[in-house]
């Protein structure tokens, strides 16, 4: 996740955060309690948007990465027998990423995050 990423999520939960103690004020009337309720909205709208961005782009660096990892795992059971015991644990840890993956990329189809 980049720094912009992060900044600018920061700032749509600071604002989130500032427009939620405000709606808390007894004193709004109607339409200022209308308003704030739409500013809440459109920010937590932004918010998963930003997320699921931010996401996506984890699923894409892990899904590239892991291919990158059993290549590496499968070049060094080739050139070396004694290294194969490292290649096994490499190619399981990219198993667990693929697993972390498909977790994720399910549980965001499912509308769970």
């Amino acid at each position: 996740m980049d720094t912009l990423k992060i900044k600018t999520l920061e700032q749509v939960s600071d604002a989130s955060e500032l427009v939620e103690n405000a709606r808390a004020d007894h004193s709004l009337t109607p339409t200022e309690r209308l308003e704030l309720e739409k500013v809440a909205v459109k920010l937590r709208n932004l918010e998963r948007s930003i997320i699921k961005i931010v996401q996506q782009e984890l699923v894409e660096t892990l899904t590239a990465d892991s291919a990158a990892l059993k290549v590496l795992a499968e070049q060094i059971k080739k050139s070396s027998e004694k290294l194969s015991g490292i290649a096994d644990t490499i190619e399981k840890a990219s198993k667990v990423v693929d697993a972390f993956i498909k977790i994720v990329t399910t549980a965001a189809a499912s509308g769970l995050i």
